[in-house]
This record gives structure tokens, C-alpha cells and sequence, in this order.
């Protein structure tokens, strides 16, 4: 399994890791079981199709900003030297 960081506020952390310590878990173990489950609730397409419903309005954002002001920092790799490149 790879890492996975999730940033939190030191009070909500404190809560889930005495949380979990009473369950008789640490927060890792809590977590990975929770997203493990979550992962075998259904296809990868349902799981997709899932999160983009969650997500429609915030890449309808992205998209709209994307589209009017074009991918951020593309004007650094358009624009960034070959690598054997003289400069």
C-alpha cells in the first residue's frame, strides 16, 4: 500500500487517535481499514462515477478557469530550455 498524508487541525487529530486508541486501533490502522472498505464497495466506474458527483461543482471550477486562463505555470514549461539546451 502506498502513503497517504491527511492534514489536519492537532485538536481533530488528538480526537481520532483517542478515538481509535479506545476502539483498541491506532488512527493508521483505522484509516486504512476505513478506505479499504470503502474501496471494495464497488467497481472502480462506481467509485469514479461517485466522486465526480461529489466533486461536479468544484472541476466545473477548474474547468472554467482552465478553459478562460489556461493551465497554471504552462507558460513555464512552454517556454523551459531543452535540457542539453545552450543558454
Amino acid at each position: 500500500m502506498s502513503n497517504l498524508t491527511i492534514r489536519m487541525d492537532r485538536q481533530e487529530k488528538d480526537k481520532l487517535m483517542a478515538w481509535a486508541a479506545v476502539r483498541g486501533t491506532s488512527a493508521t490502522d483505522y484509516i486504512k481499514r476505513l478506505v479499504a472498505a470503502d474501496m471494495a464497495a464497488g467497481s472502480p466506474q462506481e467509485r469514479a462515477d461517485a466522486w465526480l458527483r461529489e466533486n461536479k461543482d468544484a472541476v466545473t471550477v477548474e474547468a472554467e478557469h482552465i478553459e478562460s486562463s489556461g493551465v497554471p505555470g504552462s507558460h513555464l514549461a512552454l517556454n523551459h530550455p531543452w535540457p542539453n539546451a545552450e543558454i
